[in-house]
């Protein structure tokens, strides 16, 4: 797959953003995709100096273009040349090409997904004027990402507000191999502050909480570690001497992994005062070296520590009240602080990124259409007819029970009217029959189905082509019909074994003698003809009971194996207009569902590509992870 992620800043910046970025490009480049990252030719924090216009990184391409504006909205046109060549674009952030890539998406034609790192509300700079962009601009841009993946529980319900569909919600990975288990030993009242020196991280109010601390134990000391930001380390160095901590607070820049790792193992705690976290991912890899969190009371901090049981946890504007808290949950022994560094090490792991990269590229996939397509609530697979016949021998060889249904837009209005249809396909292996599905395809996903896979034509393929040698049974039609069509499989298909036939005219509380005689005849390959949505149900109903291993849902195929009805021609066929074919030859049962049904499903598809996108069920799982900025 070839994926291009675009993202305002990147290494060599430092940040929960670019790490976030960095990480996940990584660990696709790793797993065999071609990764590109485009984002900002300088670093906020250092705009005068350009950076490489192109240079690989990590195993992926960078390419870095110029900006104008400020850094709230940098304006970078030019990304539009660099979204050419990609299979999807995954952008980072709400921000000017968050906008721009939506935008411009009859330009460039790229599926896109977004992951929303927070949206623009890390701060209460510009608090109303942002709700207003978000409550319109940010609501029309959205709707052209085929999924959103919300990087906390917070983003999930702020960007369910303008988004109901297509969002899921995908925590961040977290690198713990490189701080792995290299905190303190031994406890040392040292924490450690890692990450930017902006406003909302508040770092004044750790030192508020060093001061109260010291009021305790002149042993604790910190130690600051970061890029400036809205804060400088002059001002930082400012804070500490007004506070009389300049001999306890140390403030580096600067460094590189392995130096932070140093500084780790002198430290027994991570500790943030931040007023705002996507889910602070920081804290996770300070936890991933065994160091202890202590926390400032916020909804992200809060998951932390209740799901960790780790650590303390409060009001960080009370720093006399947050001092007794960390004292009194400081390990009374050795053993106790080693049982606690474990733990944090073992917590942090759950959120380790290949896991969290496999989900993604699982999004991907959905949004794609690879494997499968959601149109009106149902998923399609996407396979040709020699994929096709593969999946279902390999299911039959593994011993799982399946049942097919060949979906076309008659089908799926039915399914979207009665929701026990619906719920009854949920279970089927689902193949596209016909013109409406591919234009479905066509306008939600951008590409038709790789074949046209209706049960009268794949059927009599799928006998031929099968490795497994299947016994028969046929059910529906009339009795001469049934009888014809079997004589019919059995003379084309020499392979299999005809074990049995019964016409469709009984009674549903007959269906246990038919039962019976499906059993009795040991068939392991069901033929069901009893009209739409009928024959679905009735194979969802029975075919555990039957014994049998793979049912069919085959419509009017008997109907034309017998002869009885004639095919379209085959020029007509293989433009998929069998349907005009058919209203010609049966105008008085065709009419409402070919023109009326067609005209209901178009809308229908239509409503759903204005809605957006709309991941599969199993999307919308919550992965393990943690996000952050």
């Amino acid at each position: 797959m070839r994926i291009t992620h675009v993202v305002r800043q990147f290494s060599p910046g430092i940040g929960g953003l670019e790490n976030y970025v960095a990480n996940l490009a990584r660990s696709q480049a790793e797993s065999g995709h071609q990764v590109r990252v485009v984002t900002l030719d300088r670093l906020y924090s250092r705009p005068d100096q350009a950076l490489p216009r192109h240079e690989t990184i990590g195993g992926c391409e960078v390419v870095r273009i110029p900006y104008r504006g400020s850094r709230r909205y940098p304006l970078a046109p030019r990304v539009l040349r660099e979204l050419g060549d990609c299979d999807i674009v995954h952008v980072h952030a709400v921000d000017f090409f968050f906008d721009f890539a939506s935008l411009t998406r009859l330009l460039h034609r790229k599926p896109m997904v977004v992951s929303t790192h927070g949206g623009f509300f890390h701060s209460d700079f510009a608090s109303r004027l942002k709700q207003i962009y978000f409550r319109t601009v940010t609501r029309a841009t959205i709707g052209g990402y085929r999924a959103v993946l919300a990087s906390s529980v917070h983003d999930l319900e702020v960007f369910r507000t303008i988004r109901p569909t297509g969002l899921t919600l995908v925590e961040n990975g977290v690198d713990t191999l490189k701080f792995s288990d290299s905190g303190a030993r031994s406890l040392r009242k040292r924490m450690v502050f890692v990450g930017r020196f902006s406003a909302n991280k508040r770092i004044d109010r750790l030192m508020d909480l060093l001061a109260a601390l010291r009021g305790h134990d002149p042993d604790w000391t910190l130690s600051i570690i970061g890029m400036p930001w809205d804060n400088d380390p002059a001002t930082l160095a400012r804070w500490a001497e007004e506070r009389g901590l300049s001999q306890a607070v140390k403030i580096e820049t600067g460094l590189d992994d392995g130096e932070i790792a140093v500084r780790l193992g002198q430290a027994s705690f991570i500790a943030s005062a931040s007023e705002y976290e996507g889910f602070g991912i920081s804290i996770i890899e300070g936890m991933s070296a065994g160091l202890i969190p202590l926390l400032h009371e916020i909804a992200a901090f809060r998951r932390v520590f209740d799901e960790s049981g780790l650590g303390a946890i409060g009001d960080f504007t009370d720093p006399e009240e947050m001092a007794r808290r960390i004292t009194a949950m400081l390990p009374p022994t050795d053993e106790a602080y080693q049982a606690m560094r474990k733990a944090a090490v073992a917590f942090s792991r759950r959120y380790r990124w290949p896991a969290v990269a496999a989900r993604i590229e699982g999004i991907y996939r959905d949004v794609l259409g690879a494997k499968q397509r959601r149109i009106l609530d149902l998923d399609i697979a996407v396979a040709s007819r020699t994929e096709a016949v593969e999946m279902l021998d390999r299911r039959v060889v593994d011993g799982v029970p399946t049942a097919v249904a060949f979906v076309n837009a008659h089908t799926a209005n039915v399914a979207q009217d009665r929701a026990e249809v619906r719920r009854c396909l949920g279970d089927f292996v689902l193949f596209n029959d016909g013109a409406g599905l591919d234009l479905a395809s066509r306008l939600i996903y951008g590409g038709s189905f790789p074949s046209n896979l209706n049960g009268t034509d794949f059927l009599p393929a799928y006998l031929a082509e099968t490795t497994v040698r299947h016994r028969v049974f046929l059910v529906g039609g009339r009795p001469d019909v049934v009888e014809a069509a079997a004589q019919h499989l059995a003379a084309a298909f020499p392979r299999h074994h005809i074990v049995g036939a019964h016409h469709g005219y009984f009674p549903p509380e007959a269906s246990g003698d038919v039962l019976e005689r499906i059993r009795t005849a040991g068939a392991d390959l069901l033929l069901v003809a009893l009209g739409n949505p009928a024959q679905e149900l009735w194979i969802h109903r029975h075919l555990e009971e039957s014994g049998a291993r793979l049912a069919f849902g085959v419509g009017a195929l008997f109907d034309f194996l017998s002869g009885r009805v004639p095919r379209a021609p085959a020029w007509m066929r293989s433009a998929r207009i069998e349907w005009v074919f058919r209203l010609a030859i049966e105008p008085r049962r065709m009419w409402q569902r070919y023109l009326l049904g067609n005209a209901v499903f178009l809308a229908r598809v239509l409503r759903q590509r204005r809605k957006g996108h709309e991941l599969p069920a199993h999307a919308g799982a919550t992965a393990t992870g943690g996000t952050g900025t």
